[in-house]
């Protein structure tokens, strides 16, 4: 449902208890001598979990306390940044479900009092949202990898404004990654970046992994047993916006509005759809140009034959070197972006049996229509 948040606290709403558990210690904030400001007019203490808490399965947020100046003097915006399923459960492969709200309510209420920090109840629930990460973690059992998916997800052109990175592991796990300014897409195999967040922290995709490291050792599961995880990161108040507007949902964004089911369930839904409807350009399960010709042609009757031996070509290409190589490569060979969108256009009118479809796709697209919070216990091997 949703795994990262930011919370934004105004100085009326919070007491420091003790200024020296920042680094540096915000007593330089309102104490003499006062902090100078940087170049950018503001000044930041911070104050995160410790290795040795979070490896002992204490899972706290990072806390940012800013000076900065506004008309008529300075504030003091209280950052506060967490996972949620981190916190409550000190993993986030188990999901959270809406009526967990009051239970992460008061175990970060409870948390910030042991970093020093007082804040009500109610202050919590009504905080600003300014950043926001909604991530489905879907389970596969039957046989079917990360990789799998993954491989073909990287060939889809979602859109020219987003940079798609694609980063393989040194264990031959997968990540890739849509990103723009304002937000990011990001689709990995969870126990692999689990794998490397053991061998280092920096090769992990996730923050704070220590809290978990162990799942595996002490929670054996049934196997086949692969988890594939969606996150989509929407990293501005003004992009959350957008997206909500775009699904005509009209709430203010403040954290008890924006954890809801339905909400994490559409925004989801919305972006995975936009990546699907490249993924379906491509006939899987053809294995030779000539079987995928007499496909074209059975199955679009009345088609031209150039029509149908051009698309073929693209399909072809698409599917060896992924559909934003070849944009790029017709683009720089002097054919215009309206040709581009001409041959994806043509190629979404073209007909294809609903079994030539990989059945994982087919997958990962229901676990995301059906949304089912993920649940470990479940999963657990009975050793008795």
């Amino acid at each position: 449902m949703i795994d990262t948040v930011v919370l934004t606290i105004p100085k009326n709403k919070y007491i420091i208890l003790d200024h020296d558990k920042f680094s540096p210690p915000t007593r330089g904030f309102f104490e003499k001598p006062y902090y100078r400001l940087g170049s950018r007019s503001n000044f930041k203490c911070v104050q995160n979990p410790t290795k040795k808490e979070l490896s002992r399965g204490i899972y706290k947020p990072r806390l940012t306390i800013t000076k900065r100046v506004r008309k008529g003097g300075y504030v003091y915006p209280l950052r506060i940044e967490f996972s949620i399923p981190k916190l409550i459960f000190s993993n986030n492969f188990d999901e959270v479900k809406e009526n967990d709200f009051d239970l992460v309510i008061d175990t970060l209420k409870e948390r910030l009092k042991q970093m020093d920090i007082l804040i009500k109840r109610v202050d919590l629930e009504n905080a600003k949202v300014s950043t926001i990460h909604y991530s489905k973690n879907i389970v596969l059992t039957d046989y079917t990898s990360c990789s799998m998916v993954l491989n073909e997800l990287a060939k889809v052109n979602l859109t020219k404004r987003l940079d798609l990175d694609k980063t393989s592991f040194r264990n031959e796990g997968q990540v890739i990654h849509y990103h723009s300014n304002s937000f990011e897409i990001a689709i990995y195999d969870k126990i692999k970046d689990l794998e490397q967040a053991k061998v280092s922290e920096k090769r992990s995709i996730e923050k704070d992994n220590l809290t978990q490291l162990s799942l595996f050792d002490d929670f054996k599961v049934k196997r086949p047993f692969e988890v594939l995880r969606i996150e989509i990161r929407l990293n501005t108040k003004r992009k959350i916006q957008q997206v909500l507007n775009t699904l005509n949902i009209n709430v203010d964004l403040v954290f008890n509005n924006l954890f809801k089911f339905n909400i994490s369930r559409e925004v989801i839904s919305h972006f995975w759809e936009k990546i699907e409807r490249d993924i379906n350009l491509l006939p899987f399960n053809i294995k030779s140009p000539y079987k995928l010709l007499e496909t074209i042609l059975a199955n679009n009757i009345g088609i031209k034959y150039s029509k149908a031996l051009k698309l073929l070509s693209v399909i072809i290409i698409g599917k060896e070197v992924g559909f934003r190589t070849l944009r790029s490569l017709l683009i720089l060979n002097g054919k215009k972006n309206h040709y581009w969108y001409n041959l994806i256009k043509e190629l979404r009118e073209l007909n294809f049996p609903k079994d030539q479809k990989h059945q994982f796709i087919i997958k990962v697209s229901e676990s995301i229509r059906d949304f089912e919070p993920l649940s470990l216990k479940y999963y657990k091997l009975n050793t008795i």
